[in-house]
């Protein structure tokens, strides 16, 4: 299946996506039950990925992805402002949790040799079954392939490990971030030859 995909550089249309995406995703949840909790992270965290053209939505808005491509580094927007925006959605046990599970402690984890990083993808749930998120992997994914590059991504979702695994990716680590938290699954994909 083949969908129209439009790349993003405002984030409003793929953080609606993300944030009904989300609502079911145990770490997210174990971070904050607050509901302004997914809307304030994806709001602060959504601007660092638009810059590298690699954010796009299906085109009928029913899923979305952000990646960022090899040499493209991270630079987390930590501010006094966006601290205690996050402090608010997240009270202090939630804001502990964010700072142990979030930007900085999953950065250690990546890989150093040079790839393409999946930090995230969603479909609506209403959606879910339809193809747009193996859509929507493969518009990188065929990138990847032609550039004889790896792939990387953190899954918090166990149901989400067959659909990983059936576009190539592999567990290379299991990872928890305290003893309370919900599991981590670091995947890794191989680039695959043309046929």
């Amino acid at each position: 299946m083949r969908l129209g995909i439009q790349f993003q550089h405002d984030k409003r249309p793929a953080l609606d996506i993300f944030v009904r995406a989300f609502r079911d995703d145990p770490v997210m949840n174990w971070i904050s039950a607050d509901p302004d909790f997914l809307p304030t992270f994806f709001d602060i965290t959504l601007p660092v990925f638009l810059p590298h053209d690699l954010t796009y939505i299906e085109e009928q808005g029913r899923g979305a992805a952000a990646w960022l491509g090899p040499g493209q580094k991270l630079h987390w927007p930590v501010t006094p402002g966006n601290l205690w925006r996050m402090l608010k959605v997240c009270g202090l046990r939630g804001f502990y949790r964010f700072a142990r599970s979030g930007l900085l402690a999953t950065a250690k984890f990546h890989p150093g040799e040079p790839h393409y990083y999946l930090f995230l993808i969603g479909t609506l749930p209403e959606c879910k079954g339809q193809g747009i998120g193996s859509a929507l992997m493969a518009q990188v994914l065929r990138q990847c392939d032609e550039e004889n590059l790896p792939a990387y991504l953190e899954n918090s979702k166990p149901d989400n490990l067959a659909f990983y695994r059936g576009h190539g990716f592999e567990v290379v680590d299991r990872i928890r971030f305290t003893r309370s938290a919900p599991p981590v699954w670091l995947m890794w994909r191989e680039p695959r030859p043309a046929l």
